[in-house]
């Protein structure tokens, strides 16, 4: 019988758990080792694709990102959202998009946390398929696109 184990680093073994929890779960469980052990909260981080990793994706990825994500679930998903996550969506839609954003946002009025991790949900599975398909790419903060 085949170890699957074998070979394989804790951290690897953590991340593939940490792909099957509800993303604030994740969020909260890296926010805590961060506290502790910064280098593994780190490595997680670039291990995991998370919410908060939408900042980091390019342009024409973003822009067609927004282009497959219905209004609703986008909406949704940008309630509690952090500053930058906020700026990179903002940055790559015209300001009449970002007009009918904001008034669905009001339009939905309050939203549960479940409705917020279930549109998030949704919106990184289309990114890991614009990810996977090389039509997304994830740039780090001081890196150029040549």
């Amino acid at each position: 019988m085949v170890d699957p184990w074998a070979g394989r680093k804790g951290i690897d073994i953590l991340a593939d758990i940490m792909a099957h929890m509800k993303p604030a779960s994740c969020e909260n469980l890296i926010s805590n080792l961060n506290k502790q052990l910064p280098k593994v909260a780190t490595e997680l981080r670039n291990r995991l694709f998370t919410f908060e990793r939408l900042a980091e994706c390019d342009s024409r990825g973003m822009q067609l990102l927004l282009k497959n994500t219905s209004m609703t679930d986008l909406a949704n998903a940008l309630k509690g959202a952090s500053k930058p996550v906020l700026r990179n969506i903002a940055d790559n839609m015209s300001k009449r998009a970002i007009a009918d954003l904001q008034e669905e946002i009001r339009r939905l009025g309050p939203t549960s946390q479940n409705e917020i991790s279930a549109a998030r949900e949704r919106i990184l599975s289309a990114a890991k398929e614009l990810i996977l398909a090389r039509q997304m790419r994830l740039v780090a903060p001081n890196e150029q696109i040549v």
